[in-house]
């Protein structure tokens, strides 16, 4: 055999091995992508068809930004936390409300839209019920993330000209609360209680933050409409996701996101 075919060879040899080890640390890497992954995604249409294409999008707020906005976003890109996400394609009406994430556990989430034909008549006031269903997954143990909640989504805050939230929630339909009159001409909202009673006294979360939880009252004495972008509603204690408990509540939870907080 001549050099030069012997330089080809060699030259051949180098580069299929290469190629070999390029292919393997794309698998690895992928693999690894696969295995940090905190949720997997799947969602379908309401005959339960696979939309593949479906758009996912997290509300956050990003380094240096000023506002919270939505972002598209790859499932295996979420970080840990209580993340608001955003599922739309076209033709169907946008789906919109909170997964818990959490190192260690994988969400596996199962979403049906709605056709745009099947929503049209419905009113910007009427909260919608979630059509999901999530379990958190850690080794055995399997725990319901989505339980049973009511959105009011963006928009919302257009239609109510007193900016205060008492008013809101007595004018939406469909939250399945019981919002009876307060001192000074407002209107505090209860959840149902374990026995079946719409008597709790429910609290109030701030953008999926467990350390940012008050009292209803004083959340409506402190915040207005002006900059809401989704009300997330729990309206009974017991179906309540334990990522969404916090100490000495034992209720409902309302979880509020702002634009601007």
């Amino acid at each position: 055999m001549s050099r030069d075919a012997v330089r080809v060879m060699q030259s051949l040899r180098r580069t299929i091995v290469a190629v070999v080890i390029g292919l393997g640390l794309a698998r690895a890497v992928h693999a690894q992508e696969q295995r940090d992954s905190l949720i997997q995604v799947e969602v379908r249409d309401g005959a339960g068809l696979p939309l593949p294409d479906a758009k996912i999008e997290v509300f956050t707020l990003m380094d240096g930004g000023v506002f919270w906005e939505w972002v598209a976003v790859a499932p295996s890109h979420l970080p840990e936390g209580i993340n608001l996400l955003r599922f739309s394609h076209a033709g169907y009406r946008p789906s919109t409300f909170s997964i818990p994430l959490r190192t260690g556990s994988v969400v596996a989430l199962r979403v049906r839209l709605e056709a745009e034909g099947d929503t049209a008549k419905r009113q910007l006031l009427e909260a919608r019920e979630v059509r999901a269903v999530g379990l958190a997954i850690e080794g055995r143990m399997k725990s319901d993330v989505v339980g049973h909640r009511r959105i009011l989504e963006s928009g919302v805050a257009a239609e109510e000209t007193t900016g205060r939230f008492s008013m809101l929630l007595r004018r939406a339909r469909g939250t399945e609360l019981n919002v009876v009159p307060a001192s000074g001409g407002t209107y505090r909202p209860l959840a149902e209680t374990a026995g079946g009673a719409r008597t709790c006294q429910m609290s109030v979360m701030l953008n999926g933050d467990r350390r940012q939880v008050l009292p209803f009252a004083a959340f409506d004495q402190l915040y207005g409409t002006a900059d809401l972008e989704v009300i997330e509603v729990f309206p009974r204690s017991a179906s309540l996701p334990a990522a969404y408990q916090v100490p000495k509540a034992g209720c409902g939870m309302i979880v509020a996101w702002f634009k601007n907080l």
